[in-house]
């Protein structure tokens, strides 16, 4: 992989090969903003989830108490109603938004230029690298605004 990060070659653009050699870890403004997108929808799927008025199950069920069972792990859930139609409807939406997003990213042309200028080995540390570009990941107040 080439010893140049992407904030020292932000022009390569890999349009011809008597240009500067191709850098699979300069990734393209809109890649980058889709990559920032998924993460986006991952913190705010990972808020609905962590939300405490959720139910702990999606299905009805019946509580249980293995408190003073001598288990190395006790556990106690109340009985639960499951989650309402509207919050299954939210968290499918969640899901495929999160779907949607992730496909952006790893369909974008810069992989099939990646694929062909770097090892199979290469190719996953790129992508690896673009989940924590600079302007790919969320900052603290962007999660909590999706919290």
């Amino acid at each position: 992989m080439p010893s140049t990060s992407p904030e020292q070659n932000p022009t390569n653009n890999a349009s011809t090969a008597d240009e500067q050699p191709f850098d699979p870890l300069y990734f393209p403004p809109d890649l980058v903003q889709k990559q920032q997108a998924l993460a986006a929808a991952y913190a705010e799927l990972h808020a609905f989830s962590a939300n405490p008025d959720l139910p702990w199950s999606v299905e009805p069920g019946g509580g249980w108490d293995d408190t003073g069972s001598g288990r190395w792990r006790e556990t106690a859930r109340p009985e639960t109603g499951g989650w309402t139609d509207e919050q299954n409807a939210e968290y499918d939406r969640l899901w495929a938004q999160a779907r949607e997003r992730a496909i952006d990213v790893s369909c974008h042309p810069h992989w099939n230029a990646v694929r062909q200028h770097c090892s199979p080995e290469d190719v996953v540390k790129a992508r690896q690298a673009l989940k924590t570009y600079k302007g790919a990941t969320l900052a603290q107040e962007d999660i909590a605004a999706a919290a």
